[in-house]
């Protein structure tokens, strides 16, 4: 009984600091990313897709991005210009596959096209984790993949 009451107290400490990030890592964006997501969201409706994705990163503290594996030093998400998605069944085949993935990718890069303002870095993590997206408004196009 003991080890149930702790294994629940831990879980909720849990789900109470990720739902303090989510909750900070949202509410330190910039309104232009912010505005970038909901063109995805927009354009993806218009292509015919549902938006079936979740933020799970926005603004890291600069000690917070210390520690995450695959950040830059000088990542754009310290600024609150950035954001990670985790993508889900966007063409709605019932799978999520890298066929969701690359309607996303394929739809950010339009974006930064006939969006100059909104130009930013594209991320792509087969390896890693190859349901997430990256994207930003740094003012630089690029691609990369890990």
């Amino acid at each position: 009984m003991r080890i149930i009451k702790t294994a629940g107290l831990l879980l909720g400490v849990i789900a109470a600091l990720v739902a303090a990030y989510l909750s900070i890592s949202y509410a330190h964006l910039s309104p232009s990313v912010r505005a970038k997501e909901r063109l995805l969201a927009s354009a993806l409706r218009k292509a015919g897709y549902q938006p079936r994705y979740w933020l799970i990163s926005g603004y890291r503290p600069p000690w917070l991005n210390r520690l995450m594996p695959l950040s830059a030093k000088k990542s754009s998400h310290q600024q609150g210009l950035a954001i990670d998605i985790w993508v889900g069944d966007i063409n709605r085949d019932g799978k999520w596959t890298d066929a969701d993935v690359q309607i996303v990718a394929r739809l950010l890069d339009k974006l930064d096209q006939t969006n100059p303002a909104s130009q930013g870095g594209l991320g792509l993590y087969h390896k890693s984790a190859p349901r997430m997206v990256h994207f930003d408004v740094s003012g630089k196009h690029r691609h990369w993949d890990y």
